[in-house]
């Protein structure tokens, strides 16, 4: 924030006034730049794992025993909501704190549920270059920059590498392959200087292997796929704790742990992601793991978040400005208790598919309230206090209420600077495209 300070300076021959001094002094301590913290910076990305499935979120299943115990000492955001249900928009506004409909990142490599024939040549969305994202913000910092990332959406075709010094994109190699590849770089790492890592988890994302030995064997199909999916989340979480002891993340690390978005368990019929912006699919949890936690910060804010606010806490923690396009809120404040300017705030979740036809999702969440407008007519309203699964639409009962949340989705999204789309053509294998299949993102039938 540029705050202009209009000083009359009070000059006499051969001296300035007392006055004029403590205003100099004033002015030019204003001015000075906040003292950059050597924080490494580790940002972690679960994908498909939704909040609500966390022993620390409420979970009656220990999925995650080592984040349980981490949670004890960082910070958990208990209403952290993604800005959409597709890995690439999701993930992308984590980048660069702006939503989907500004940075133009619409649909991944793997968003094409359904489509009769699968064309190898394909034209995708990839992040404008002239976006700043996490990595650059980092690198121009002073920071060693490195990524790996388990899902085809997260690669340099899609725009996620700018600013990365060594970048390794798999599809889906899962968890042990990941380690493996932090393992080898470990040295590199942590002999840089301080360093940005990002780790972006496949596993639990369909389909679901029965991870032994906390997979419990159930008849029912949706009930042994749910399991199957818990036994996915416990997989992780001892992956990444290996990750947490080797790099000694518990030292000199801001360790921020999120998920791009959520998953549907046949909540509301369908399983998967992609198919809604109901919270079963952008409810997320998020921890923020501090080096130098204060005394009297809060550990479990309830205040509406975004993952659109983990760049712009970023920034504030090891001491950075605000960059100037950020959509997204420091969540220094919060932590510190003060929610005055969280209690009025909007989130606005997005989601835009095109396979037989375009389907565009439009959310507004704002206190208790989440309005989903599905294109062209779908209106419903819930209730996110008293319906925590969002059974019960309140549309009629509360017209006005819903109006008012549309309009304010609808300023909004006119008001806010957008970037022109850019895209990118890739190729895929056969090995590719069958892999694919097994994603369960084709359906031939």
């Amino acid at each position: 924030m540029n705050n202009k300070i209009n000083t009359k300076i009070l000059i006499t021959t051969g001296f300035i006034t007392g006055l004029s001094i403590l205003t100099l002094l004033f002015v030019f301590s204003s001015c000075k730049k906040k003292e950059l913290k050597n924080y490494n910076v580790v940002l972690v990305v679960i994908d498909t794992l939704r909040s609500d499935h966390l022993p620390f979120y409420g979970y009656k299943k220990n999925t995650a025993p080592f984040l349980s115990k981490l949670s004890e000492q960082a910070v958990v955001f208990e209403n952290a909501f993604s800005v959409s249900s597709w890995t690439s928009p999701a993930t992308a506004s984590i980048f660069t704190s702006l939503y989907p409909f500004q940075h133009q990142v619409l649909m991944g490599l793997l968003a094409i549920r359904m489509a009769k024939e699968l064309d190898p040549n394909m034209e995708i969305n990839k992040i404008p270059p002239e976006i700043t994202t996490i990595t650059e913000v980092l690198k121009k910092a002073g920071y060693s920059t490195f990524g790996v990332s388990d899902n085809l959406n997260i690669g340099e075709k899609q725009g996620f590498t700018q600013g990365f010094d060594k970048f390794v994109c798999n599809m889906y190699h899962k968890a042990p392959e990941v380690n493996k590849t932090l393992k080898a770089w470990k040295e590199e790492i942590t002999g840089s200087g301080k360093y940005f890592l990002y780790i972006h988890y496949m596993d639990p994302h369909a389909p679901y292997h029965r991870r032994e030995p906390w997979y419990q064997p159930k008849e029912d199909r949706q009930e042994h796929l749910i399991s199957a999916y818990d036994s996915e989340i416990n997989f992780v979480d001892q992956h990444l704790e290996e990750m947490y002891k080797l790099f000694g993340w518990d030292k000199n690390t801001l360790l921020v742990v999120t998920a791009d978005h959520g998953e549907g368990l046949w909540d509301h019929g369908k399983m998967g992601h992609g198919n809604s912006l109901y919270r079963e699919e952008i409810q997320v949890p998020l921890m923020i793991y501090l080096p130098e936690p204060a005394p009297d910060m809060s550990r479990r804010p309830k205040a509406l978040v975004s993952t659109i606010d983990i760049l712009p806490t970023v920034r504030d923690i090891i001491g950075l400005p605000r960059g100037k396009y950020d959509e997204g809120m420091s969540l220094v404040p919060l932590i510190e208790g003060k929610e005055e300017d969280f209690k009025d705030r909007y989130l606005f979740p997005y989601l835009w598919k095109s396979v037989k036809k375009v389907v565009e999702f439009k959310s507004t969440i704002f206190r208790k309230w989440q309005f989903i407008f599905t294109r062209p007519k779908k209106r419903e309203l819930f209730n996110l206090i008293g319906d925590k699964l969002e059974q019960h639409n309140h549309y009629f009962k509360g017209f006005k209420i819903a109006r008012g949340l549309e309009k304010q989705f609808e300023e909004f999204m006119k008001a806010s600077k957008k970037y022109k789309k850019k895209s990118s053509n890739i190729k895929l294998d056969q090995d590719n495209l069958e892999k694919l299949k097994s994603l369960g993102y084709v359906d031939d039938n």
